[in-house]
């Protein structure tokens, strides 16, 4: 802020040579014309009248109360003279005083400008440095969302082979079960053949028909409610994985909301602070 300078001008408050030509016009110059004529018109001393003689006193009289006034004019003038000198003394302290004072608050203003030019660099510096640390902790935090949802896919894969190596295996489990028994059985029916064969070979052949019949029933049954069992288990993975993937992609959405609002409202908080810093540094009356 730029302070405006005092013009020294003074104005006398009293102008010598004007009180000096009033003095001197209130003077009666008449008596010392009347002195030079008097003295060209000279009459002898022993000429003089008692008329004159009184006349010669008052013109001397009045020289002496002119003199007199004159020279207390002159006391008057210097008197006067020696007021302004010191009236202009004191007026030029007055403003030497007026100068260092405001000088003295000009160096406060520039000292607070500077204050506050460091004061605004520091809260520059420190809304940088919490933004670069809100950049982090997101990234860090995106990082551990991806690695997480990587360790639930290969979690869900894992348990999906894992489910379909198991079922696999329980299918061959059976397949072997139902060939072992059935091996025994024909086993048993060829004994029971070699030793029925020639009286029982009919009645053999029909319970062989109905046997296997009833054999092949049981293994449809059995297959059918296997691939139903099977049908179901896939059904319920299905669903837990589109569940999961359903609430991971609500998560992620909301998060990435939450994350956008925050990038807004910093972006808004910073621009609030630079037009209010703008609006600090054009108008310096502002700061104080």
């Amino acid at each position: 802020m730029k302070l405006k300078k005092i013009k020294k001008k003074f104005v006398p408050q009293i102008n010598i040579k004007k009180l000096t030509r009033k003095i001197k016009s209130n003077l009666d110059l008449s008596l010392l014309t009347s002195k030079k004529n008097k003295k060209k018109n000279k009459i002898p001393k022993n000429t003089k009248t008692l008329a004159q003689i009184k006349v010669k006193k008052k013109q001397r009289e009045e020289i002496l109360k002119l003199k007199k006034r004159e020279k207390h004019a002159k006391a008057q003038i210097i008197k006067a003279r020696n007021q302004e000198r010191q009236r202009l003394k004191d007026e030029e302290l007055k403003i030497k005083k007026q100068e260092l004072k405001l000088k003295a608050e000009e160096l406060k203003l520039k000292i607070a400008d500077q204050k506050l030019r460091e004061q605004a660099e520091q809260r520059l510096q420190d809304q940088e440095q919490r933004k670069k640390n809100e950049e982090k902790r997101m990234r860090l935090e995106q990082k551990r969302l991806r690695d997480e949802e990587k360790r639930i896919r290969e979690a869900s894969e894992k348990r999906i082979r894992d489910e379909e190596q198991r079922i696999r295996d329980e299918e061959q489990r059976i397949r072997d079960l139902e060939e072992r028994k059935r091996l025994e059985a024909d086993q048993r029916i060829k004994d029971e053949e070699q030793r029925k064969r020639d009286d029982e070979r009919r009645k053999i052949d029909e319970e062989e028909r109905k046997k296997l019949e009833a054999e092949q029933k049981i293994k449809d049954e059995e297959k059918k409610i296997k691939e139903e069992e099977i049908r179901k288990i896939n059904e319920i993975e299905l669903q837990k994985i589109k569940e999961w993937e359903i609430k991971f992609d609500e998560t992620r959405k909301r998060r990435e909301e939450e994350q956008f609002l925050m990038e807004e409202r910093l972006k808004e908080k910073e621009e609030e602070r630079r037009r209010k810093l703008d609006i600090d540094f054009k108008d310096p009356t502002k700061i104080n």
